[in-house]
């Protein structure tokens, strides 16, 4: 209830009881009753005045304090004269303070706001519970968020492995933070506690990092340079060395820090150094300065120097840097390179004598019968004599820089590879025959001499061929070759058989022939039907004439023998009990090189053992020819297939047209002309077994057989 109610009630109350007793009176008195209630009337209105004038202005003044504690500043007007109105304007007084200070405050917090706007970071504010009750506008920069967007939530939901941790310990962190746009950013952020309040204050420290990362670059340049970075002030003092200053002069740094730059030089240098601090400061720097340091052993060393003047961001010159480079091997170098140069004068002349004599050799060489030309190590023709020009056909303006390739015929196009292999290997002076392309597509059978050419250090740079035309001679070999032997074998290459009386054969019959015979074999000579001087024995143990069972020394003993009339039967038998068929493969690829490019002779391999299996035989087939005896006259395929039905017929099977389909991969209709081929020669006859129909070799295609 309010006040001025409570104080009319109360006056009217009064008045009542006033009225009650006046009228009691009157009736004891006997006076009249309306004298009384004129007085009641005046009483009650004065006591209304009263109450008006006593209780509006405390009314006015509780309306006015309720107004202020909302926030609404307004001042009284009240003109009673007495204490209310002193009270009103105390009121006054104070709303008009409290409008002042409301005005001020939020002038300062402007200023505030426009400061954490401004500032290069991003503040914010969390509760006891780590959600973000204020941020600063920057977070939008930061986070890409914007400001509502983060307000209320957990700075953890934020920023993701936020490290509340650190928050209690009230202290400064480095932190990672994956932005809305998935960059990461290095932030430091210090954190205050105030109260129930965390003010936090994060700042993108990208920027130093990458100046930090720069310069642990280039101190890590300045400290691992070979060359010594001196730094020193104005006074020449040193006030930095580093670790190429300390393994140049031997001096450490705790050492050369503080003394002058003169320590290090001899004292008739110290008039010049300072003239080249003089013209640092005038030019800025000053290079290519040759002088002489001491070390702390006492030894002398030349450095070449550069200069260079330190200004600060005013353009105050605060010291200067001296890089020093070792130039002392460098110095005897070129002394060293004084006294070659007097020698080379002395040898030049010794030169220009042997010039005369290497003019008379040359004029020997173009005027040789012989065709005289060298190769390069990249196949390259390098020199090309007048008689090349006539065996060959190019002129020696063609042939200089040409290819050697061109001069090889298809089948021994890898013959310049492999003579530089040779060469490498060891070999000098390989002789062999082999045959030569001519200008015009010709082939010419040619006897050839290869030597080595080395550079001053020895090393191979190329080789010289001397060259022989003997197209006649081989012509006339190979004519009596034909008439006198009974193989249809050819020189240069590598035949395989499985029986081995055959290989021995044709071993006795190219002796006869001139042939140089060698067998390699585990087999007693005797046994081959060979004589000893022609026999090595293939043993684990050297003695007398035995070779063990390795691939590459079997090689290199074949590789040895001398001429080009050989023929070399290699029995395989026991070799594959000691090694692979993938080594022996490899064997026979490298002999088949050695046979064919150097034509070296005639090569047979044998194994009648059984040891092989179907895959290893094909191999074998497909790397080596096939020794046939001259009587017989059958194609390649056909005689494979006359082989292939002898060798099932041998452990008593008869193969069907089928098995002949799938062994060579043919068709039906190509099988069945095979078969009728061999049939109408007499050679073969099909048989009826049951229902299905096989191949059988007749008397005659037997007898080829083993012939062959």
């Amino acid at each position: 209830m309010r006040i001025f109610a409570k104080f009319v009630i109360l006056s009217f109350l009064i008045s009542a009881i006033s009225l009650v007793l006046g009228v009691s009176v009157i009736e004891v008195s006997g006076v009249d009753i309306s004298y009384f209630a004129y007085i009641a009337v005046v009483i009650l209105s004065v006591a209304l005045f009263a109450a008006g004038s006593i209780l509006e202005p405390i009314e006015k003044l509780k309306e006015a304090f309720e107004k202020a504690v909302k926030g609404e500043l307004e001042t009284v007007e009240i003109h009673t004269g007495d204490e209310f109105e002193e009270l009103a304007s105390a009121f006054n007084w104070m709303v008009g303070e409290l409008k002042r200070e409301r005005d001020a405050l939020k002038e300062s917090e402007g200023r505030f706001r426009s400061v954490v706007e401004e500032i290069d970071g991003w503040v914010f504010e969390l509760d006891r519970e780590y959600r973000i009750v204020y941020t600063s506008p920057k977070v939008k920069e930061y986070l890409g968020y914007s400001e509502g967007e983060i307000l209320g939530r957990r700075v953890d939901e934020v920023i993701d492995n936020f490290p509340i941790d650190k928050l209690v310990e009230n202290k400064k962190f480095e932190i990672e933070v994956v932005t809305e746009r998935k960059k990461i950013r290095p932030f430091e952020i210090t954190v205050t506690a105030s109260g129930d309040i965390y003010r936090c204050f994060a700042r993108n420290i990208g920027h130093r990092k990458r100046i930090e990362r720069e310069l642990a670059f280039f101190r890590g340049i300045l400290e691992h340079s070979v060359d010594a970075i001196v730094i020193l002030d104005i006074d020449s003092r040193i006030v930095a060395w580093n670790r190429g200053a300390e393994m140049m002069f031997g001096y450490t740094a705790e050492e050369a820090i503080g003394k002058p730059i003169t320590f290090l030089l001899p004292e008739d240098q110290w008039e010049q150094c300072r003239e080249n601090f003089r013209r640092a400061v005038l030019e800025g720097h000053v290079k290519d300065i040759e002088s002489v340091r001491y070390t702390k052993r006492g030894d002398t060393v030349i450095v070449d120097q550069t200069l260079t003047s330190i200004y600060d961001s005013s353009g105050e010159l605060v010291g200067f840097v001296a890089i020093m480079r070792d130039i002392t091997k460098r110095k005897k170098t070129e002394i060293e390179l004084k006294n070659m140069c007097e020698e080379l004068e002395r040898r030049t002349r010794e030169i220009l004598e042997v010039q005369k004599e290497l003019y008379h050799l040359a004029s020997i060489v173009e005027n040789s019968n012989d065709a005289i030309y060298s190769v390069d190590l990249d196949g390259k023709i390098t020199s090309w004599n007048k008689t090349a020009e006539k065996m060959f056909g190019w002129s020696k303006e063609e042939a200089i820089g040409m290819d050697s390739s061109k001069l090889l015929p298809d089948e021994i196009k890898n013959e310049t590879e492999f003579i530089l292999r040779r060469l490498r290997e060891g070999s000098r002076d390989l002789r062999f025959e082999t045959r030569r392309l001519t200008k015009s597509g010709d082939v010419a059978d040619v006897e050839i001499t290869v030597s080595p050419l080395l550079d001053e250090s020895g090393e191979l740079r190329g080789f010289s061929v001397i060259s022989r035309d003997i197209s006649l001679k081989m012509e006339a070999e190979r004519e009596a070759e034909r008439r006198m032997l009974k193989y249809d074998v050819e020189r240069g290459r590598v035949y395989f058989t499985d029986n081995f009386d055959i290989a021995v054969d044709v071993l006795n019959d190219l002796i006869k022939c001139g042939y140089d015979g060698k067998v390699i074999s585990r087999r007693y000579p005797e046994v081959i039907g060979v004589c000893g001087e022609n026999h090595l024995m293939m043993a684990s143990r050297r003695k007398g004439k035995t070779v063990e069972p390795d691939p590459e020394k079997i090689y290199r003993e074949i590789a040895n023998m001398s001429g080009w009339k050989n023929v070399v039967l290699l029995d395989l038998d026991y070799l594959l009990v000691k090694k692979s068929f993938e080594e022996i493969y490899e064997l026979l690829q490298k002999l088949k090189d050695l046979f064919f490019v150097l034509s070296k002779g005639v090569l047979i391999v044998a194994s009648d053992s059984g040891m092989l299996s179907e895959r290893e035989l094909t191999l074998l087939k497909m790397e080596c020819g096939i020794i046939r005896s001259k009587d017989v006259d059958l194609p390649d395929e056909m005689y494979e297939l006359l082989r292939f039905i002898y060798s099932r017929n041998r452990v008593g099977e008869r193969p069907s047209i089928k098995d002949i389909m799938s062994n060579f991969n043919i068709t039906r209709n190509t099988a069945k002309k095979r078969i009728g081929y061999l049939a109408d020669r007499g050679l073969i006859k099909m048989i009826k077994d049951g229902r299905m129909k096989v191949l059988e070799l007749t008397e005659e295609g037997r007898e080829v057989m083993r012939t062959v």
